[in-house]
């Protein structure tokens, strides 16, 4: 199950990213040529990979090849539908991509009762429940806990001048990294992690020499680094208590 699965994976890494120059992508949006060109490719990989067994795996593999045609032609919909949001209809087209997989994978051998058992297990849980509280949670405490502060205007400018979500996304993936470093009992990374950040905002606040947005920028990042350090021990406490 494993093999196959990993055989039509590196198939699918292969024909998108190795094999499709970047010229292909932006032509097959006005030529079908080259969306047929590249849809050929995957075709033939997926028979190269297959070629011992391809009398038993063909129908497997029209089904994965029309999959993946249907699923590029929806992309380039998309494209030009949200013509300055790449980064989410590339993900969009990859997670497609990978479910099509996927499905073809437990038709062909049926779901694992152990991986049931793993998905519905506690530890499973927590972990998910750790995840959201980091990446949707805490940026909706951490907004209500700067509420208080939203009408100052040298705060605002400030804002202004940053990149959109910048800020939120920054935050995700530091709490992100602090609960991981604690699960891995790799402490030191926390402090490491702070004073990475501590360094790359000092030119920031040595050159703004704004009281409230040093304030406003260290009040952000204790908060952060709380938040993600209770989530962590949070975490790593209910999986020794409770598995």
């Amino acid at each position: 199950m494993i093999v196959f699965f990993l055989k039509l994976l590196l198939a699918h890494l292969a024909g998108d990213f190795l094999l499709q120059p970047r010229s292909w992508v932006e032509k097959r949006k006005t030529q079908v040529g080259y969306l047929l060109l590249h849809i050929a490719v995957h075709a033939g990989l997926l028979v190269l990979f297959f070629l011992p067994e391809l009398n038993v795996r063909w129908p497997l593999i029209v089904f994965v090849v029309c999959a993946h045609l249907v699923i590029d032609s929806f992309k380039i919909l998309m494209e030009r539908i949200w013509q300055r949001q790449p980064f989410r209809i590339f993900w969009i087209d990859q997670v497609l991509h990978l479910l099509t997989l996927g499905f073809i994978t437990v038709y062909q051998y049926g779901f694992p009762e152990a991986w049931w058992t793993a998905l519905i297990s506690v530890k499973s849980m927590l972990y998910l429940i750790a995840l959201l509280l980091i990446t949707c949670v805490s940026p909706v405490v951490l907004r209500l806990f700067f509420f208080k502060w939203e009408k100052e205007k040298e705060l605002h400018s400030k804002a202004e001048s940053s990149l959109v979500d910048a800020g939120l996304l920054i935050g995700i993936m530091e709490r992100l990294l602090i609960v991981l470093f604690i699960q891995i009992g790799f402490l030191s990374g926390i402090g490491f992690l702070l004073a990475a950040k501590s360094i790359f905002r000092f030119g920031d606040l040595a050159k703004a020499k704004d009281t409230k947005f040093t304030e406003y920028v260290l009040l952000g990042t204790l908060a952060s680094f709380v938040m993600g350090i209770a989530i962590g021990y949070g975490l790593l406490l209910s999986i020794r208590q409770f598995t």
